[in-house]
Formats: C-alpha cells, sequence, structure tokens
C-alpha cells in the first residue's frame, strides 16, 4: 500500500520473502503491460531462496504523471512466480496487490489575477491582502518574489 505519492517522487515499500519449504526455490516477479514496468521496479526482480532463508525485497514507485489505481488478486499486473529449485517447474504463480495515488500538489490563488491598488499619492500607503490556499494532500513551500 503506498497510499498517497507526490508526482516525481519514489516511493519505496518492503516486501519479505521467506522459503518455508526443505529445498531451494526460485523466484522472479514479473510485470506484463509496459506501463506498470514503467512506474514500478522492484529489487532483487528474481533470485533463489535456500530453505529457511528471508530476503527482503524493494518495490519502488515512481510516476511522472497523476496515477491513481487500486488492484486485487484478479487485476494486478505484477506477479510472484515460484518455480521449484531442482526442475525449474512453475510452482505458484501469486499476484501482488497494490493501492497507490499519485498527485501533484493542488492550491489556490486569491484574487486569482493581480492585486490592483488603483491610483495613489506618492508616500500613500495601502494594504491589500490575498491568500494561498493548500488544497492539496501534501504541504508546500512557496516562495513571493
Amino acid at each position: 500500500d503506498f497510499e498517497a505519492v507526490r508526482v516525481g517522487e519514489p516511493k519505496e515499500k518492503k516486501l519479505t520473502l521467506k522459503n518455508i519449504g526443505k529445498y531451494p526455490v526460485k523466484y522472479g516477479f514479473n510485470m506484463k503491460k509496459k506501463s506498470t514496468r514503467e512506474i514500478f521496479t522492484i529489487e532483487p526482480s528474481e533470485g533463489v531462496l535456500a530453505p529457511e532463508e528471508v530476503k527482503d525485497i524493494v518495490v519502488r514507485f515512481e510516476s511522472k504523471k497523476e496515477f491513481k489505481m487500486k488492484t486485487s488478486q484478479s487485476t494486478s499486473d505484477i506477479k510472484l512466480t515460484i518455480l521449484e529449485g531442482g526442475s525449474a517447474e512453475k510452482f505458484s504463480e501469486i499476484p501482488i496487490n497494490f493501492n497507490v495515488n499519485s498527485v501533484f500538489s493542488k492550491y489556490t490563488i486569491v484574487p486569482l489575477r493581480n492585486i490592483n491598488f488603483g491610483p495613489m499619492q506618492y508616500g500613500e500607503q495601502k494594504e491589500l491582502t490575498f491568500e494561498i490556499k493548500n488544497n492539496g494532500l501534501f504541504p508546500f513551500n512557496f516562495a513571493i518574489c
């Protein structure tokens, strides 16, 4: 579950694999769709697990545009394939579900255009205000130049 992620910023989650069998097994992660391969990376994406061995897998998400998806067992494009160590025969294929919402920062500025002070005499002071409101999911910094 990646939850909310800012567009362009990577987010990593850890997945732990453990071989509870008596024999070594090979594993590999597969992503059929190009769009999935462009936003997810998995390291290591394949390998061998000895009996009782535990291995941490890092799943990294990074999107260059807004993207929202929640997968289920039947809709997931990321699959973990377990192969018998000696024969390389497919033992199991497990869909990896994910939930991600990649968004840009969103804000509003009121008034929308410029602040008009109208006609003023030299040395006269006048105060006008404007509002910057964060409508997004993340805090953001701004500068007035």
